[in-house]
């Protein structure tokens, strides 16, 4: 599977920067070039150490496993997109959010996150590594949010947050995986648009 990624990370500080920070760098470049070249099954600690420069030591020091690697590399790019932007209502925030991650669905993260999850149904460790990477920052931010919103009766409070947050972006996650239809805008617009009928809060209604 060859995706293509973009093949440079922005420049984030300035010459003189540690070497540590240089070759932090070095690493996630080059995970982002090999991807291009190789695709992600091929991918390999060795040959990413290699590309950039440092030994094998240098990159286990930061990522236990290529998964987290190319999460990490991925997530350099992508981190400024997953925020939830700002609203009048959570539910606005909500809608804008699933736009947002439909979009990085769609590409080439998209490609590289179905793999590793489709991987990781005999490898435990790369589940893991999506786990914490990946889906628990997200969680957190959007539990947090949700939470709140709970509190100031937008949304209905006898529903988990976690339960509110996987009705919603599990059919994401879930045509991604088997592929039967699109991911795109229209289901996103639906799905939240379904949903949301039943999460609304005593506030909303009144």
């Amino acid at each position: 599977m060859i995706v293509h990624p973009p093949k440079r990370l922005p420049k984030g500080r300035a010459p003189g920067r540690p070497r540590s920070d240089q070759a932090r760098e070095s690493i996630l470049e080059s995970t982002l070039e090999l991807l291009t070249e190789t695709g992600f099954d091929a991918l390999s600690i060795e040959g990413i150490a290699a590309h950039a420069g440092v030994g094998k030591a240098t990159v286990y020091r930061w990522w236990p496993n290529k998964a987290a690697l190319v999460i990490d590399a991925f997530l350099t790019w992508v981190e400024p997109e997953l925020h939830f932007p700002k609203a009048p209502t959570v539910s606005e925030q909500l809608k804008l959010q699933m736009r947002r991650l439909i979009t990085l669905l769609r590409g080439e993260f998209g490609v590289v996150l179905g793999a590793m999850i489709g991987a990781g149904q005999s490898q435990p460790e790369m589940l893991e590594a999506i786990r914490t990477k990946w889906l628990e920052p997200r969680r957190r931010e959007a539990r947090e949010i949700v939470e709140k919103a709970q509190l100031r009766g937008e949304l209905r409070s006898d529903i988990p947050a976690d339960t509110l947050l996987d009705i919603l972006y599990g059919p994401l996650y879930f045509r991604l995986m088997v592929g039967h239809a699109p991911v795109d805008s229209a289901l996103a617009e639906a799905v939240f648009d379904i949903a949301s009928a039943g999460f609304a809060g005593s506030a909303q209604k009144r």
